[in-house]
């Protein structure tokens, strides 16, 4: 690590940002993925002097010119160390701290091999500029994954893989998933159950301890390693299974639901229909369902949904949902966190709100009984 070798402490702080708590994980991933692949790591050759020898290649028979072939003669060649040269991870400095930790508990893990790209540090003013500027460049501009990505082409996200799997292989969603790239369903979509990003949230609610509201435990599987470590086709099978029969079940309670799957259209624009076909209420109810059934008392949720009164017409939900003054409809977290806790008073189910949450159910005076 760069504050292994730098003399200046307060100097490394600023080459190499400090190791987070991701480093037990990415071991795991080491000892435990057969099919492991690691992105070059950039390394730093600080001191020393290390010197590049090209070597000549006779290529005459692939008829090369005499461009081509210089070019080649530059491009391979062997880098030599005189051993006094130190070096450190301007980037993947957790992928370098995991690959010491795991080959401390699992040795055959030393003839394993990564790709590396050696950047020469110089350790004047101008060459701890350059590092520093490596360094932000390559964090700056490196684009993230996005989540439609993920769920295209993770192999290792269960999440993503049993998202994929409801698509393709469950009769449920054929023909009844949108592919946008974001969360939003246009109202004029009268095919679609819900788009795939949303599918997804909705899996990981139902499958996994990642809930909307933080301080209810609900259960499942552990979050952080069910979207990044990828389980047995025998125990994906199961899950997936399961879940199928939990979409089943739902949608048989929800004779609204029921409907729509055997072949019906949505009227998204109407405000008599269920808000369960808009991302906010497919998030409130997911949840709301999920917490139920950790206390055991998910018949309650679907036997209240069943009435068909989770929509726009409804007082309370009017209320909640729309604004007075421009009577659009509010989508934020605050009133989503707010419909599910007033439903969870609704079942008798206990928690804590935020001082936020109790503001926001008191300004709007609603009687739990109303619902």
């Amino acid at each position: 690590m760069a504050d292994e070798i730098h003399k200046n402490k307060q100097l490394s702080h600023w080459i190499q940002r400090e190791i987070s708590d991701r480093i037990p994980e990415i071991v795991s991933y080491l000892r435990e993925q057969e099919q492991r692949f690691f992105n070059s790591i950039i390394v730093g050759i600080y001191g020393g002097k290390p010197a590049w020898q090209g070597l000549s290649i006779d290529m005459k028979d692939l008829k090369l010119t005499e461009e081509e072939s210089d070019y080649l003669d530059k491009t391979f060649g062997i880098l030599r160390l005189t051993g006094k040269e130190e070096m450190f991870a301007i980037d993947g400095q957790h992928r370098t701290a995991a690959i010491k930790d795991a080959i401390a508990v699992a040795s055959e893990l030393e003839t394993e091999e990564v790709p590396v790209i050696f950047v020469a540090h110089r350790t004047d003013y101008e060459g701890e500029i350059r590092t520093r500027r490596l360094f932000s460049t390559l964090n700056r501009y490196a684009k993230p994954v996005s989540t439609s990505e993920i769920i295209a082409l993770d192999e290792e996200d269960n999440a993503a893989i049993l998202t994929r799997k409801l698509i393709e292989q469950s009769s449920i969603f054929t023909d009844k998933i949108a592919f946008n790239k974001n969360k939003s369903l246009s109202l004029s979509n009268k095919n679609d159950f819900t788009n795939i990003i949303l599918l997804y949230e909705i899996v990981i609610t139902l499958l996994t301890d990642k809930i909307f509201i933080k301080s209810l435990p609900i259960g499942g599987e552990k979050y952080a390693s069910f979207v990044s470590r990828r389980l047995s086709e025998d125990k994906l099978t199961k899950i997936y299974d399961g879940l199928v029969s939990e979409f089943e079940e739902i949608i048989n309670g929800l004779p609204f639901l029921r409907t729509f799957f055997e072949g019906g259209t949505i009227d998204r624009k109407a405000n008599t229909t269920n808000l369960i076909f808009r991302p906010i209420g497919q998030i409130v109810f997911f949840n709301t369902y999920r917490i139920a059934k950790h206390h055991k008392k998910e018949n309650l949720v679907i036997k209240y949904f069943s009435n068909d009164g989770f929509n726009l017409n409804h007082p309370v939900w009017n209320k909640l949902f729309v604004d007075p003054g421009t009577k659009n409809t509010v989508v934020t977290q605050q009133v989503q966190r707010a419909a599910i806790l007033l439903l969870l008073s609704k079942f008798n189910i206990p928690f804590s709100g935020t001082p936020k949450d109790k503001e926001l159910i008191n300004n709007l005076s609603i009687d739990v009984t109303s619902l």
